[in-house]
């Protein structure tokens, strides 16, 4: 199929390119922010069980194995993937903004010019950008709803004073209790009075 810029996909590609610049600005300084506040915490969690294992050395014993392994956890890939990936995605909206920006841009010197023909590369090439850069926008909600989920369970496994192996485990057993109170018979009510003839009420 091949694709021609006109007057009516001109008008169309400069609005939608327009809001997705908008929405792609907000994402960018959302991100950072996120990525930027998720680095502290780390940072701040770091130091926390580096400073257990200081006063452990100073007081002259050796730290405990579960110090050290609180300590060997926030290092680890897996809990600095989220905040390289809130970084990641910061720049790719970056590259697609510029590439968004010179859409419009082109664009609106297209419509000005006096005789602007079908050019067919331009558009192709706003249609290519207006396309990833909405699929990026689908996608870069589903990021965002996994990198939450992650954060609701580190923060109440860290309200609960223990690991995220630790909380796991609890909820494990927690999951597994109900699920077996569930399939016992159901217990006659507290409440219930006794008639002369036995029966309950």
């Amino acid at each position: 199929m091949a694709l021609v810029m006109t007057e009516d996909y001109a008008a169309l590609v400069v609005g939608v390119d327009i809001a997705l610049l908008v929405v792609g600005t907000v994402q960018i300084l959302g991100h950072l922010k996120a990525a930027s506040a998720d680095a502290r915490t780390l940072v701040a969690r770091e130091d926390a069980a580096l400073r257990v294992i200081s006063d452990r050395l100073q007081a002259g014993e050796e730290p405990t194995p579960e110090e050290l392994e609180a300590a060997a956890e926030l290092s680890r890939p897996r809990v600095l993937l989220p905040t390289f990936g809130l970084m990641a995605l910061s720049l790719l909206w970056a590259a697609l903004s510029m590439a968004l920006l010179i859409s419009v841009t082109v664009t609106v010197f297209w419509a000005a010019a006096e005789d602007h023909g079908p050019t067919p590369l331009l558009a192709s090439y706003t249609a290519w950008v207006t396309a990833i850069s909405a699929v990026l926008l689908v996608l870069e909600a589903l990021a965002q709803s996994a990198h939450l989920a992650h954060t609701l369970v580190d923060d109440d496994s860290q309200r609960a004073g223990m690991g995220p192996s630790l909380y796991n485990a609890a909820l494990a057993k927690l999951h597994e209790y109900r699920s077996t109170q569930r399939q016992l018979p159901a217990q006659p009510s507290r409440n219930a009075q006794t008639t002369p003839d036995g029966s309950q009420q």
